[in-house]
């Protein structure tokens, strides 16, 4: 975009900042702005700060500054509009406002939001919004800093913090109009009975009445949320429409704005004193709108899922598109922070589903949250300084070094997914692409100890691209299936599949029964003698063999299980339910409604017992199905030279080796290249080695740990 304005030098770009005027005007009229110079940030006069989405930079609006033209994009002219004050003098009506009197079905008066939300066009708001001696002055990145300068975009960047908790007000601007889903206007229309008895369809009138409608109601819940057995606030939400009407696509439709995808915008709201959301002409309480999404949340309306039910031959399906709460809940859960900080790594994590101009600004932009770059050393600091003059794989693998060195912990490795086309090519294996979204859903650390609680052991190195680790070998892998890749699912970095449902597709039958021929193949070439036999004796103080209960069919089977589902050998009460008979009776069921008892060995009596459940309990199998898609969408099934099974990435293949690095909890595959390195290929589970007993073995028996070079 072009600009005939030119700046003013900053007098010192690390202290001082630009604030902006929005000359008074009406609607229609030109957007005409002045910039100035205020030398220190700490002696700033009042200012409110935008915080918003840019927008495309195709057809670009024309405004003037300070007399000369400049070229904006149509996001931020709009925001201009809504955010300047009309003329002292003048019939707003006439002038192209559309004024809102009491009587207005919409007047928040007459609203349950009322106390909460306001649409700015309401006549007490208009006289509020009449040009006084002292107009606002406003702080808005795209016009108070010099884009084209990269030295003081850097520096100001490092002010984001101050800059937006000392702001007397953050103005979130998510567009001119909430852009909704395609749905037909007799959907949205008033029914005749309702038009009988003097009501009206929000729908049919605005929808920002419908989404501020949804907020009002869940704020009466409030009293009702408990927490659940797991700790969890939970309600069940009362006094909501169906989520299969028309009104929870335009709550949605209101959750899918650009605006909480973008990774800059986290800070921007999250750090501010007092803020305000703004859609056109409807202005929203923030603090008001954190709390709503919180009690949303609890009623569980995020989770979209796909539920067939066949009870004695007849139907019975329930779906639901769910609504896309996390993104713009994450802002809610920081701000709940004590200081309203975060450490890096769970930062970086979060911001990887989020969206940015710059793939460096997924890190540079959330650095004003971490807790601990604020506390860290000078030299660590300079880490992760703010240089946008750096490469970009130098950015991220930094990032990775500060987070190991500051934490001493290795568990940004865990994050690491390798593809053979490497998005940022010149990044090592086992730094993380945090411009990039997990395509696996993590392995909870909390729940396995396969490095058996040792500490991380590294090495020094002379290359910042290599790492040296300290750990143990295991076997390789001699046997893989394909992954299990369905389109139509998505995976976030906060570990939810974004589409839950039930029956399972094809994909995943086939993906299972891929599985299971893996090792009946197996086993059978040992039975054939094609292959050397496997012991679960621990006949050798090296050696790490099977568990015993690889010797019964019954043994391998719940083995299997608990690999497709990534559950421990205890159970335990967490998210993934009871991670063991529970499970096991739920993955039956599955085989029984989907594989066919060809793939498992059963009794007849326990054929005959599952075939009625299945008549009266044709749900038995959801169980298996959620833990099955949370653990294997994007991996593949493995089994290695000596029998042990597993699951992890999808760029995983034959000879590769599975390791346990000390100081992370779940095990890894690392693929050895000519130069005697290892590139990381990423996280995964193998059955038999999760809870410490390969380190344990190795160690018990005087077993020095192996050094591991990952570049």
């Amino acid at each position: 975009m072009e600009s005939a304005y030119t700046y003013q030098p900053l007098p010192d770009p690390a202290n001082s900042i630009r604030l902006l005027s929005i000359e008074p005007g009406w609607p229609s009229d030109p957007i005409r702005v002045s910039i100035k110079v205020i030398p220190n940030l700490d002696q700033s006069p009042p200012y409110q700060a935008l915080s918003y989405v840019w927008g495309s930079v195709e057809n670009p609006a024309l405004i003037e500054c300070d007399g000369e033209p400049m070229e904006i994009t149509r996001n931020l002219a709009t925001a201009l509009v809504a955010l300047r004050l009309l003329p002292a003098d003048g019939d707003p009506a006439a002038n192209g406002v559309v004024v809102m009197d009491e009587s207005h079905i919409l007047h928040s008066k007459n609203r349950a939001w009322k106390g909460i939300a306001r649409n700015r066009n309401e006549v007490e708001m208009i006289q509020s919004r009449r040009a006084s001696a002292d107009p606002p002055l406003f702080w808005i990145d795209a016009l108070c800093i010099n884009q084209k300068d990269v030295q003081e975009c850097a520096e100001q960047v490092k002010l984001m913090r101050r800059l937006y908790t000392t702001a007397s007000m953050v103005c979130i601007w998510l567009g001119n109009e909430l852009v909704i889903p395609e749905v037909p206007a007799s959907k949205l229309q008033t029914s005749r009975i309702d038009r009988a008895f003097g009501r009206t369809r929000l729908a049919e009138l605005d929808p920002m009445a419908v989404v501020l409608s949804f907020f009002a109601q869940a704020l009466r819940n409030s009293d009702r949320v408990k927490l659940n057995e797991y700790g969890m606030p939970d309600v069940d939400l009362l006094g909501f429409p169906s989520q299969k009407t028309p009104e929870h696509k335009i709550l949605g439709a209101f959750f899918n704005q650009p605006y909480f995808h973008r990774v800059w915008i986290v800070q921007e709201a999250v750090l501010a004193r007092e803020a305000k959301v703004l859609v056109g002409p409807w202005e929203l309480d923030w603090k008001s709108f954190a709390e709503a999404v919180h009690i949303l949340d609890a009623g569980n309306l995020r989770n979209p899922f796909t539920l067939q039910l066949r009870v004695t031959g007849v139907v019975s399906e329930e779906s639901s598109s769910g609504v896309d709460i996390p993104a713009a809940l994450y802002l809610c859960q920081i701000q709940r922070l004590p200081g309203r900080k975060e450490g890096l790594f769970p930062l970086l994590n979060k911001s990887r589903t989020r969206k940015a101009t710059k793939e460096v600004d997924h890190v540079f932009a959330v650095l004003g949250l971490a807790g601990d770059v604020a506390n860290a050393t000078e030299l660590s600091q300079e880490l992760v300084a703010v240089d946008y003059k750096k490469p970009v794989a130098q950015v991220f693998r930094d990032a990775t070094w500060f987070i190991i060195l500051n934490h001493a912990t290795l568990r940004p490795l865990a994050a690491a997914e390798f593809l053979e086309e490497r998005p940022i090519p010149d990044c090592p294996s086992w730094v993380p692409i945090w411009s990039e979204p997990r395509r696996t859903s993590g392995i909870d650390y909390e729940s396995f100890h396969a490095d058996a609680g040792q500490k991380m052991n590294i090495q020094k190195v002379e290359n910042a691209n290599e790492l040296k680790v300290s750990g143990f070998s295991l076997d390789s892998i001699i046997s893989v299936t394909s992954g299990l890749v369905d389109e139509k699912l998505a995976v976030r970095t906060e570990d939810e599949l974004v589409e839950w449902h039930y029956p399972p597709r094809q994909e995943e039958i086939d993906f299972v029964k891929s599985a299971w021929s893996l090792i009946t193949d197996f086993y059978r070439s040992i039975l054939n003698g094609s292959s050397s036999p496997v012991t679960t004796s621990q006949d050798s103080n090296t050696q790490l063999y099977l568990p015993t209960y690889y010797d019964s069919d019954e043994g391998v089977f719940e083995a299997f299980v608990r690999t497709l589902s990534v559950q421990t050998s205890e159970a335990s009460p967490d998210d993934r339910g009871d991670e063991s008979k529970d499970m096991i009776d739920s993955a039956e069921a599955w085989f029984q409604q989907s594989v066919g008892w060809s793939s498992h060995p059963a009794s007849l009596v326990t054929k005959i017992w599952h075939t009625i459940r299945d008549k009266w309990y044709p749900g038995a199998g959801m169980l298996f199905q959620a833990s099955l898609l949370r653990a294997c969408v994007g991996r593949k099934f493995f089994v290695t030279k000596r029998g042990f099974i597993g699951i992890g990435p999808a760029s995983l293949k034959p000879d590769d080796l599975v390791v346990v690095i000390l100081g992370v909890p779940v095990p890894f595959l690392v693929r050895k290249t000519e130069s005697q390195n290892y590139i990381l290929i990423g996280e995964c589970y193998v059955d038999g080695i999760m809870d410490g007993e390969l380190v344990q073995t190795k160690q018990g028996a005087g077993k020095e740990a192996e050094i591991f070079t990952l570049i």
